[in-house]
């Protein structure tokens, strides 16, 4: 999950070719591809050329929209020689505990790292285990989180006040402090949550954790966050699953936001398209029938 993957510009000759490249990365597959160098885009026209208006038009269109979806991410500050070959350059970042990308896409390079475009075969999607631990978390969503305007987090059983849900929160907020994510709203089960106890003290505490774990990961002013308490017996929607949710894509988390004892691996995998457009009309359009009980809003 959430491996980075980088194509030399002059690896595609034509828009055939560029859609071909660009259908193995993005949110769905959960790996992206490196806009590297950051003149990327710019060096895969120039090497297209010449064109005819009706295939300069596709490859403008394929550009833009593999920024958009985030199949083409930035990746700042790499090393870039100019007057060394792209492959020269960017096999340094496959080496060592430090590198950047999990693989490269070029003509002329030794496999398994390096692949020619036609041969690639890679898995329709990064799904994988990994140890639950709040790093990890972090890790398989940070794309996401450091990129998409607005972000939900989905668990039935989602509660700040345990410790190993604080943490996994705290790792995740730190990357949305640091992206460009205005929002984050997290959805949860009331019954599952609130319990027994005094209702207003519990809703308190949280509100001040979700303050506190903001104040940690240095929040710029105005942004918002909301935390949407449901009940959903008897309706017929239900909160089953537990996701990082963006109008980007998402990442399924199969034992939800908590850090597990041990060394104990999950399962974790990108949300499929389908699925991914049913949740954005649940959670970011309002198409449903739970009923929120108690709501936290409040701007940073």
């Amino acid at each position: 999950m959430n491996e980075l993957f980088a194509a030399d510009p002059l690896v595609c000759t034509s828009a055939s070719d560029l859609k071909l490249l660009f259908a193995s990365f993005g949110p769905y597959a959960g790996r992206y591809l490196a806009n590297y160098p950051s003149d990327w885009a710019t060096q895969v026209q120039r090497g297209l050329d010449p064109v005819g208006e009706i295939e300069a038009a596709r490859i403008q269109t394929l550009l833009r929209r593999a920024k958009e979806n985030l199949t083409l991410v930035n990746r700042l500050n790499l090393p870039w020689k100019p007057d060394q070959a792209w492959l020269a350059n960017a096999s340094p970042l496959l080496e060592g505990s430090s590198s950047v990308f999990e693989g490269l896409i070029a003509n002329g390079g030794t496999p398994p790292t390096v692949h020619e475009l036609h041969d690639v075969d890679l898995p329709p999607t990064a799904e994988e285990r990994v140890a639950g631990t709040a790093n990890e978390y972090a890790r398989i969503s940070k794309i996401l989180l450091l990129l998409s305007p607005e972000i939900a987090f989905i668990d039935p059983y989602l509660n700040p006040q345990k410790r190993a849900c604080s943490a996994v929160l705290g790792a995740l907020f730190d990357l949305v402090g640091r992206g460009k994510c205005q929002k984050i709203t997290l959805w949860t089960r009331a019954a599952d949550v609130l319990g027994a106890g005094n209702t207003n003290a519990v809703m308190a505490d949280m509100k001040e954790t979700l303050q506190r774990l903001a104040v940690t990961a240095n929040f710029k002013s105005g942004r918002e966050i909301e935390m949407n308490l449901v009940e959903d017996e008897s309706r017929q929607t239900k909160m089953h699953g537990r996701y990082v949710l963006s109008v980007k894509g998402g990442v399924r988390l199969d034992q939800g936001f908590q850090q597990l004892p041990n060394g104990r691996q999950v399962d974790v995998g990108p949300i499929g398209k389908v699925i991914h457009n049913e949740l954005l009309d649940i959670f970011f359009d309002g198409r449903h029938d739970m009923r929120v009980v108690e709501r936290i809003a409040f701007k940073v």
